[in-house]
């Protein structure tokens, strides 16, 4: 097969997928290493619209915003700092940033950006105020995190944590005098030549740039008269960019941290962003951990590691493989494209003799029966979601409701079945278009909290029960 048969197979599988799952627009990049950093090959294909008012064609080089990929843009920052020996991973926060003060006196005293970096800082993590859009925006975040609930002492468990990446970027801003924002340009873009990567919105109209879609499965899609998520939130999620830019990106952790003569961090903080710090919640991977930034997993024994995105109607994907010497990004504007990456990953690995999962829970082939009584009903809730368990005749359903806090809050509640796969695990979802969700109840130790208490983890978030 040639190298132009080949794409022409890859864009017919694009188109096929995302109308399938009803996605607007996609674009797709695949990064392939040769046996030198000038035979690298970055191939990029498109689909569908930026728009649906206006019909505006994606473009191989369409803008779209790539959520929290962003946070290992921020990881690598700090590593770079840490290289420098003006961070330091493992001591506490506070001794930078003596003003800090969160919800748990604690928690004040020990986080450290291991924690932060890792999702183990135990913050309440779905924190989406908005500040405003000044280069104080990251700073007054910070000072709004002392309001903010602490779920679990500091590195014993794993929650995902938007604030605390937001912490961890304050921390840089501190370090280099300057916004967020500007250390990244200073740090990452220019560096490595990604003139068409930014944080703000007046950036990204000067080039062709994807709106974010709502719409449940079968319905159709609407625009979503909201762009970005707030300026606070950049060092968690506010990066946008191209596919060929975040290829780029990943270009560099696979060669080690380099490319050519640019050198972003050393081969030994590339490789720590990809050592275990903890493990995440039963039924988010098969064989895999947190690391520094980056999520990794193991696929017939062979090392992935990625991260996904999620903003105001717009999800991206980016996943690398390197023992196949091979990296995959996705970047969508509109609901379905869980399903459509999971089909598009699975069908363009395959050649790689890798078999990925389509969907990571499953419901079990024959039928657990409960035994009562359940433990995980009740009510759980943190700052942006409640969640009610209860007992049906037929088995269990759980209730899912945003809060007035959520990014979301215009979000419709949930009524979705709870399908058994032991006493305390569970999967659901809304529709049979869409993947699994994961939902596991468990009990505190008193390293975890010394108030005890039970818990239900939600996909990759811990939710303590409501007294």
């Amino acid at each position: 097969m040639t190298l132009e048969q080949d794409q022409l197979d890859t864009q017919a599988l694009l188109d096929r997928l995302r109308e399938q799952h009803q996605v607007p627009g996609a674009a797709l990049g695949v990064l392939q290493l040769g046996e030198t950093a000038d035979q690298d090959v970055i191939t990029s294909h498109a689909s569908g619209v930026l728009n649906l008012d206006t019909l505006v064609a994606v473009r191989p080089d369409s803008i779209f915003q790539i959520g929290s990929i962003s946070k290992t843009f921020t990881t690598t920052m700090i590593m770079q700092l840490a290289e420098r020996q003006q961070l330091d991973l493992d001591r506490p926060v506070i001794e930078l940033l003596p003003e800090l003060r969160l919800g748990d006196e604690n928690a004040t005293r020990t986080v450290t950006l291991r924690h932060l970096l890792s999702h183990s800082s135990g913050i309440d993590g779905d924190v989406f105020t908005d500040y405003g859009r000044g280069d104080d925006a990251v700073s007054r975040y910070v000072e709004g995190l002392a309001e903010v609930p602490q779920l679990f002492t500091p590195g014993t468990m794993f929650s995902y944590c938007n604030a605390g990446f937001v912490l961890a970027g304050r921390l840089i801003e501190v370090v280099t005098g300057t916004s967020w924002d500007q250390a990244l340009h200073d740090q990452l873009l220019q560096p490595l030549g990604l003139r068409q990567t930014a944080t703000l919105p007046e950036e990204a109209i000067f080039g062709t740039a994807a709106v974010g879609h709502a719409g449940q499965p079968g319905e159709p899609r609407t625009v979503i008269k909201r762009w970005q998520l707030p300026r606070s939130i950049g060092p968690a999620g506010l990066i946008n960019s191209t596919v060929a830019d975040v290829l780029q990106y990943a270009r560099m952790h696979l060669r080690g941290g380099s490319i050519g003569d640019t050198m972003i961090i050393s081969p030994e903080s590339a490789h720590r962003m990809r050592t275990e710090q903890i493990r995440q919640p039963v039924g988010q991977q098969r064989d895999g951990w947190q690391g520094l930034g980056w999520m990794v997993d193991h696929w017939d024994g062979h090392q992935v590691f990625g991260h996904n995105g999620a903003t105001v109607g717009q999800y991206a994907y980016l996943q690398a493989f390197p023992d196949q010497r091979v990296a995959i990004c996705l970047l969508t504007n509109g609901p379905g494209a869980g399903m459509l990456w999971a089909r598009l990953r699975h069908a363009l690995l395959a050649s790689y003799g890798l078999d990925t999962p389509i969907g990571i829970d499953q419901p079990p082939a024959d039928p657990y029966r409960l035994s009562d009584p359940v433990a995980a009903v009740g009510r759980y809730g943190r700052i942006s979601e409640t969640y009610e368990v209860t007992r049906t005749d037929t088995g269990l359903r759980v209730d899912v409701r945003p809060t007035e806090d959520s990014p979301d809050p215009e979000d419709e509640p949930e009524s979705l079945e709870l399908i058994p796969i032991s006493q305390d695990h569970f999967v659901a979802r809304a529709d049979p278009s869409l993947p699994w969700s994961t939902y596991s109840h468990g009990t505190f130790t008193r390293e975890q909290n010394p108030a005890g208490g039970d818990y239900l983890y939600t996909g990759t978030r811990l939710t303590p029960r409501l007294s």
